[in-house]
């Protein structure tokens, strides 16, 4: 990864932590003064390395834990909410930010408070570790 790639990427994450629900190249490039094509070529090298997800309009789509589409999972911090890929993620984004609801589809919820999931239990991976990247978007 190169220095403008981890900028990038940092740059992805905070503004997911900020609140975005869309990040393309286009926003990167005119809220930070980056030259369009240097930033999509930053985005198609960081989704090589496995580091975020594109999807097929080149905004992004994954940046672990954070979501760029609707899918169903949610974190929420008082009044705060981030979209999440999965349970699991919906849990980090609460391990990085700190305690709220982690919600999922059909009402399913969880809080954390001081670090603690109530109510516990098992989060079950379908697909083995190994093979997450064989269909992230599955996974």
């Amino acid at each position: 990864m190169t220095p403008f790639e981890r900028e990038v990427r940092a740059k992805v994450y905070e503004m997911f932590r900020d609140g975005a629900v869309q990040i393309t190249t286009d926003t990167l490039a005119t809220r930070y003064g980056w030259v369009s094509e240097a930033v999509d070529h930053a985005l198609v090298n960081l989704e090589a390395e496995h580091r975020l997800v594109l999807k097929s309009d080149g905004a992004v789509w994954m940046a672990h834990p954070f979501s760029g589409v609707v899918t169903g999972y949610l974190a929420r911090i008082g009044n705060r909410v981030w979209n999440a890929n999965c349970a699991w993620d919906a849990l980090a984004i609460l391990a990085l930010l700190g305690d709220g609801r982690a919600e999922g589809p059909d009402g399913l919820t969880w809080e954390v408070r001081e670090g603690q999931v109530d109510p516990s239990g098992l989060v079950h991976l379908v697909v083995p570790v190994n093979r997450f990247w064989h269909d992230i978007g599955f996974t």
